[in-house]
């Protein structure tokens, strides 16, 4: 059986035991996270990398985002809107991480219409300007889309007639990293 991104959700606080007994620690249901999301080191977005494409990259194009050199993020889910920035949404054309409620689909470097899609998308919530984990996550307003804004390159925004991703009204996301 394959393994989807909706089945890499997890609970938040569940750990394996030993054998194949889960235990879990209380956990509200209404908060979860999913493992496997990745950093593009050439168009320094974050992309979910468990699915058995690599999406397209604005910089690689057809040959999708690497995830050399990235660890492995962990994003909140939720359907509780105090948890974190809401209406963040998985690209299922892209593979990409993009803001959804700026009643706009953003710009995608994949599919007709070059805008993010996922008509049954989980609502991501990463914390904004406090929490643990890694900062210096940032909101591009011209593709809407997450990137990775301090390795000195604005890296490959997929949003027409731009340079790269722009830092312009993002605040600092912090994104927890596993390995």
């Amino acid at each position: 059986m394959e393994l989807t991104r909706r089945g890499a959700i997890r609970p938040a606080g569940a750990a394996a035991a030993t054998g194949a007994v889960l235990a879990a620690a209380p956990a509200s249901p209404a908060q979860a996270s999913q493992d496997f999301w990745r950093w593009c080191h050439q168009c320094q977005g974050l992309w979910y990398g468990f699915n058995n494409t690599p999406g397209v990259c604005p910089a690689r194009g057809n040959a999708g985002h690497s995830y050399a050199g990235s660890g492995n993020y962990t994003l909140p889910t939720t359907q509780d809107l105090s948890w974190g920035q809401p209406d963040w949404r998985w690209c299922n054309r892209c593979q990409g991480l993009w803001y959804s409620a700026n009643r706009t689909f953003g710009a995608c470097p994949a599919g007709p219409g070059g805008h993010h899609w996922d008509p049954d998308a989980d609502d991501y919530a990463p914390d904004v300007n406090s929490g643990s984990g890694q900062g210096q996550w940032r909101w591009c307003h011209q593709c809407q889309g997450m990137w990775f804004g301090t390795n000195g390159t604005g890296g490959a925004c997929p949003a027409p007639g731009t340079a790269g991703h722009s830092l312009a009204g993002s605040g600092n996301y912090h994104l927890d990293l596993w390995n």
